[in-house]
């Protein structure tokens, strides 16, 4: 072989090295090596891989808000989830007289939403937080923005159960033209009340707009009458009944009577037992009655039934004639977190949502209601300012059943057997010897 065929021969040699280690560093760079640690380290198929959707966490709330009650809680929920929208809100509502016991079992059950709107109180969001059914809030940055009053309602031994969401009264709406029309004053003891509701009646108007075909109004109504009347006369009635010192018999016997008294006058929906609170809200927004008991909550609903109507609300005048009216107002609402869910980060975020200015402030307005953050007076709607002032000048008294260490066993009975004093199957005094069987009940079961 020349010279020229073995430069030819090894130059073909060389090519074909070349050419191995082409295909080699080829094969590497598709199985994901580097090549002397100069190319990152890449799956061959990450570039064609799109970037996997975020999980959606379903947060399940629960509360004693549905219907015309709802207010801005829809609007409120879809914005949290326009802020969020890794976390969907499922809400299950349903009416106070159901509420207590549909929770109670639930907790039984373990089967609790993640998030539950509780009745402040001793019985209610204290008792299931001190039975271990709650997170605590305490350690959360955002619940300082809450008042000391408010949290109250819902703390026990260092430990805050729930944010307080709304501070609200009962009490009693009036028509103004329908008062104005029959120069009625507005009435600022019991005699006076009477004597409005006499004149009404001659009149041909319903005196007072009632539904109570669950027993909630009649609730209320006591709720109304008991501040100025049992708790004027013994302001330690609470203490004394959580200790066995007093029954519901002793304490309300003549409270009681007075209520009934309005309907053997003739001054209450007839055959209310059948009638809803919907229906009675709507009898008095139509103008077919001249008064309704209710909360201030249902202001929007009976404005919207009606925004032509003049409407005031004033606490419910049963003290007696030189006495002090006093009105029933309270925290209204609660947000608790479920101890044992399984989102409780998902939880956090939507209370943190809630003890936001802005968003209390949307809620409160809806229910008309007075707000619970430090420095926040919301904006009172003119109808409420008489109640106002009077809870502003110190004169009112918390929902009874919040100072009541067994009040769901207490207001359970009193809704059932407030039915069977309309329909004269017992009277006003067996309502309360009821009562007394249910508390004592409780107390032995507890």
């Amino acid at each position: 072989m020349n010279g020229k065929s073995r430069g030819l021969a090894g130059l073909l040699a060389m090519l074909a090295m070349l050419l191995v280690i082409a295909a080699c560093s080829g094969n590497n760079g598709g199985n994901g090596s580097s090549n002397g640690g100069n190319q990152p380290q890449t799956d061959g198929n990450d570039s064609n891989k799109p970037t996997p959707a975020a999980s959606v966490v379903e947060l399940k709330v629960t509360g004693f808000k549905s219907g015309a009650e709802l207010g801005a809680l829809p609007d409120l929920n879809e914005k949290f989830m326009q802020e969020n929208q890794d976390i969907k809100v499922v809400y299950e509502g349903m009416p106070g007289s159901q509420f207590k016991e549909f929770l109670k079992a639930r907790f039984s059950a373990n089967d609790a939403s993640d998030v539950i709107m509780i009745h402040p109180g001793l019985s209610d969001v204290i008792a299931y937080g001190k039975a271990g059914y709650l997170l605590d809030l305490s350690g959360e940055s955002w619940i300082k923005n809450f008042t000391d009053a408010s949290l109250k309602a819902t703390s026990n031994d260092g430990q805050i159960y729930a944010i307080p969401n709304d501070m609200n009264v009962l009490g009693v709406y009036y028509n103004k033209q329908i008062f104005t029309d029959l120069s009625i004053e507005i009435p600022t003891n019991w005699t006076q009340f009477l004597a409005a509701a006499e004149k009404i009646k001659q009149a041909g108007i319903l005196p007072i707009s009632i539904g109570n075909n669950d027993g909630w109004m009649t609730l209320a109504a006591l709720y109304t009458m008991a501040p100025s009347t049992v708790y004027a006369q013994n302001p330690d009635f609470d203490a004394q009944l959580n200790a066995g010192e007093t029954t519901f018999l002793e304490g309300w016997k003549d409270m009681n009577a007075q209520w009934y008294s309005l309907d053997e006058k003739g001054y209450l929906t007839e055959k209310s037992t059948g009638v809803s609170l919907d229906q009675a809200q709507q009898a008095f927004a139509t103008g077919k009655a001249a008064m309704y008991i209710d909360g201030n909550w249902s202001l929007p609903g009976i404005k919207a039934s009606n925004p032509e109507l003049e409407v005031g609300m004033i606490p419910m005048p049963s003290n007696a004639d030189g006495q002090p009216v006093i009105a029933s107002a309270a925290v209204g609402t609660t947000f608790a977190i479920n101890k044992n869910s399984k989102v409780v980060d998902a939880a956090k975020r939507y209370l943190e949502f809630w003890s936001k200015t802005e968003t209390q402030k949307e809620w409160a307005k809806s229910q008309q209601a007075f707000m619970t953050i430090n420095g926040e007076t919301g904006d009172v709607d003119p109808s409420l300012q008489h109640i106002a002032e009077v809870v502003a000048s110190g004169n009112s008294y918390p929902f009874l059943d919040q100072g009541w260490e067994f009040g769901g066993a207490g207001t359970a009975e009193l809704m059932t057997s407030a039915q069977g004093v309309y329909l004269k199957a017992i009277n006003s005094d067996e309502m309360l010897k009821n009562m007394d069987k249910a508390w004592e009940a409780a107390v032995k079961n507890r």
